[in-house]
């Protein structure tokens, strides 16, 4: 219901069961309010309805510092069986339980898209990849990018992974 609220498009997925990588009840999110996903993404409920309220805030910081509004955002896991980082031997990663998703970039109605990297000096790309990345630690509890390691140099790795305490990671 939040989820519809939001104007998210969804659908119901049938629960995955795969050995320790079970989905009891995930979602096929198509798209958020205004805000098109190209590759839908496999996440639970819980994910899928920070995606959604981030991409508010988004949708303010592309307007801010780019004086465009937000058209899509890029996205390239969400739902995938391994470990952290692809490791075989590390712990789950948050996207084996469809509760993380990458993000890539962002497109946008008339200008050329952005990438998530690295990107040098005050330039108006670059504050509005600041402020997006800022922004998704008020939304999950994990958020990981461009200077965190090299795993994340060229997306931003978002999951809502439990941790003692209400502890988030925001690198």
């Amino acid at each position: 219901m939040r989820l519809t609220r939001l104007g998210a498009r969804f659908e119901p997925l049938p629960a995955v069961s795969n050995g320790a990588c079970s989905v009891p009840a995930p979602l096929r999110l198509i798209g958020l309010d205004g805000v098109e996903l190209p590759q839908p993404a496999t996440l639970v409920c819980g994910a899928a309805e920070a995606l959604a309220r981030w991409t508010t805030e988004v949708q303010e910081a592309a307007t801010k510092h780019l004086g465009q509004p937000l058209k899509g955002l890029t996205v390239s896991t969400s739902y995938e069986c391994r470990g952290q980082n692809h490791n075989p031997e590390a712990r789950l990663s948050e996207h084996a339980v469809a509760n993380g998703v990458d993000v890539m970039g962002f497109t946008f109605t008339a200008r050329a898209p952005i990438t998530v990297m690295p990107l040098p000096g005050d330039s108006p790309e670059a504050r509005f990849l600041d402020q997006a990345r800022s922004r998704a630690c008020n939304f999950f509890r994990t958020v990981l990018g461009p200077g965190s390691d090299a795993a994340h140099a060229n997306h931003l790795h978002l999951d809502e992974r439990d941790r003692t305490s209400g502890h988030r990671l925001c690198q």
